[in-house]
């Protein structure tokens, strides 16, 4: 089985999966991917501009600022993936 979830079997044509099969899983790669560099991003941004003095909890200053932040950084993210999602269906 390789990381993506098929055997190498079916990657090569002598399984079982179907175009769209695949298509969905690399679909679905890509959106996990996606997932975990939003999140990667989100946490290098907010984190160091909400948590000047890293210690062993958050004061509530600081859990509010990341709160606020994570809000923002996820609507900008959200309106950015739907102006590019809008252009490229465009282009079809």
């Amino acid at each position: 089985m390789s990381s993506s979830g098929f055997s190498l079997d079916q990657l090569s044509g002598n399984g079982s999966l179907s175009k769209d099969d695949v298509m969905q899983q690399v679909k679905s790669e890509l959106a996990m991917a996606n997932a975990q560099e939003l999140i990667s991003n989100i946490n290098k941004h907010c984190f160091k501009l909400c948590v000047p003095r890293p210690g062993s909890s958050l004061s509530s200053s600081e859990q509010d600022s990341l709160g606020r932040c994570v809000d923002k950084y996820l609507a900008s993210w959200d309106t950015v993936s739907r102006a590019y999602v809008a252009k490229v269906q465009n282009q079809k």
